[in-house]
């Protein structure tokens, strides 16, 4: 798994992971660009634990479309 709790904040360098937090209501604070990656910080909560780890065991069900639609929205964040 790609990610690190800090202080309040959750940060993934998963794309895939920050599309699903984004489309179950996460609150993306920032991207930080290090280096050649890029990480998504979110607040840290209960809620997000527990899609986050139902997203890396398979169990996360979202719909398609709005998927698609964040998805391309933080690749548009991340290609500027």
């Amino acid at each position: 798994m790609n990610m690190k709790k800090i202080l309040g904040r959750y940060k993934t360098k998963d794309l895939s992971e920050a599309t699903t937090l984004v489309v179950k209501g996460m609150r993306l604070l920032e991207i930080v660009r290090e280096e050649n990656k890029c990480w998504f910080v979110f607040e840290n909560s209960t809620k997000r634990d527990t899609v986050s780890n139902s997203y890396w065991y398979g169990r996360c069900l979202v719909d398609a479309k709005t998927y698609y639609q964040a998805n391309m929205t933080l690749k548009s964040q991340i290609f500027i």
